[in-house]
């Protein structure tokens, strides 16, 4: 029954997320949460969109902690989830102070390994049928990893989650002895952690087929949020819309969606040369 339908979604106290939850209230047939970090923020959102005539509900997350990952999973007990948003993440902008491995750390903890963490832990909560997103970007298209060599490993349709663990802590080892450009990752943790993200997303897709579980990544485009201090080229409602789409109604699961609608192969070439036009 629609009544009993759950739509969670990470990370949406503001900017897209808090969008998300927004367009979800409106077209989704069931209760929909929004989880964050920051108990206090996550129930002001709440209340923004109460005031508007919708009814979200919110539930205390930060992925990156397993005391509040457990909570969740108990609050959950025997319910079932139908939609899955991945939204939480973080991202160091150039002129950030921290140090390059501190930067690479806390990307892929936050970007990578908590979210991977956080979904292993919903699985079994997941109606047969149901859909998972994965929120990446344009830095996730396996072009941005310079290697060839790098870019088969991650890329292999035989590659399990443990190998590809294994290959995100190989990229923070290279960080360490500052050997990431050497070694072929290229200069950005935000690119690694994006990449390891889709690569994650097409893992767990093969995985959940035969449940009919789909699961996809798309690139909202170049949102305009806190995380780029204002910069950006859309707006989150306007990044929510092509999230809407794939959201509420897949086609299929293993898409890499951009941010026009397109459907992209994500081994293929750089859309940002053939669909935004950028010099590459």
């Amino acid at each position: 029954m629609s009544e009993y339908k759950i739509a969670i979604v990470t990370g949406a106290n503001k900017g897209l997320g808090f969008a998300i939850v927004k367009g979800l209230c409106q077209n989704f047939k069931g209760s929909v949460y929004l989880t964050s970090r920051n108990e206090d923020r996550g129930k002001n959102a709440c209340q923004e969109l109460q005031k508007l005539g919708y009814t979200p509900q919110y539930y205390q997350l930060d992925v990156t902690d397993e005391k509040s990952v457990f909570n969740l999973c108990s609050f959950l007990k025997s319910r079932k989830i139908d939609l899955l948003i991945n939204n939480a993440g973080v991202l160091f902008l150039k002129d950030s102070k921290e140090s390059k491995i501190n930067q690479a750390e806390q990307t892929l903890l936050i970007n990578f390994f908590a979210l991977v963490n956080f979904t292993e832990a919903i699985l079994p909560f997941m109606n047969d049928h149901s859909t998972i997103l994965n929120i990446s970007s344009s830095s996730g298209h396996l072009s941005r990893i310079p290697s060839e060599k790098l870019r088969k490993e991650i890329s292999n349709p035989n590659l399990s989650l443990t190998d590809l663990k294994s290959l995100m802590k190989k990229y923070i080892d290279s960080v360490k002895f500052n050997r990431e450009i050497l070694d072929g990752w290229g200069d950005s943790p935000y690119v690694v952690s994006k990449v390891g993200l889709n690569a994650y997303t097409f893992i767990l897709n093969r995985r959940f087929k035969e449940r009919g579980i789909l699961v996809n990544c798309v690139h909202p485009g170049y949102v305009m949020s806190d995380m780029t201090r204002g910069a950006g080229t859309v707006s989150p409602e306007q990044a929510a819309e092509v999230v809407m789409k794939l959201a509420l109604t897949p086609e299929t699961g293993g898409l890499y969606v951009w941010h026009n609608g397109d459907t992209v192969p994500w081994d293929g070439p750089d859309p940002r040369g053939y669909i935004d036009g950028k010099p590459l």
